[in-house]
């Protein structure tokens, strides 16, 4: 088992909590970016540039692994989606996918870029990592889970779990499980 992981958290979550702390009470090592203060504040492309680098200097083999939830799947896929396929293992949870809209409680969530993702998708031009595995809230509220299904249905070496009665933020004791299980 890989001891490190590269880790992209939700807006606002930070390296050492909520996903964070469940890995290192696994005795993982956590790296990545946390979309707080300094980073949150820089310009989406700088974002993505700044992430890039970090998976092409210190994660770019066979053996990674990479972690993103919700704002910070997107900002994941989108730095890899301006890279080679990626050689190693990508586990998304409720990942931002593009435009979300919030019907019960009439709000929309509108990233940039946000028709990048589906355009790839549909154009079959979405570069593919060596495995994806994606867990989302059938009740999600920010990540669509058709365009997570179409994303999946890119690859034979890619699994969608979509959760029954679960919404944007997964429960804890089937995150730890997942982690367990893709890190095991």
């Amino acid at each position: 088992m890989e001891n490190k992981v590269y880790l992209m958290p939700g807006r606002g979550d930070k390296l050492n909590e909520f996903l964070g702390s469940s890995l290192v009470e696994m005795g993982i090592d956590v790296y990545g970016r946390e979309i707080v203060s300094d980073f949150a504040r820089l310009h989406f492309p700088q974002q993505i540039e700044i992430i890039k680098n970090d998976l092409k200097n210190q994660f770019w083999y066979e053996q990674s692994n990479l972690i993103g939830d919700s704002y910070g799947a997107y900002l994941l896929l989108h730095a890899l989606v301006e890279l080679a396929p990626f050689p190693g293992r990508i586990l998304l949870f409720s990942p931002v996918l593009g435009k979300a809209i919030d019907k019960e409680n009439l709000l929309i969530s509108i990233p940039p870029r946000s028709k990048k993702l589906l355009q790839l998708a549909e154009q079959k031009k979405f570069p593919m990592p060596s495995y994806l595995e994606i867990h989302t809230g059938a009740e999600d509220n920010g990540c669509d889970p058709l365009l997570a299904k179409k994303i999946s249905s890119l690859s034979s070496s890619s699994k969608i779990y979509i959760v029954e009665g679960e919404g944007h933020r997964l429960n804890n004791n089937y995150l730890k499980q997942v982690l367990l299980n893709f890190l095991g």
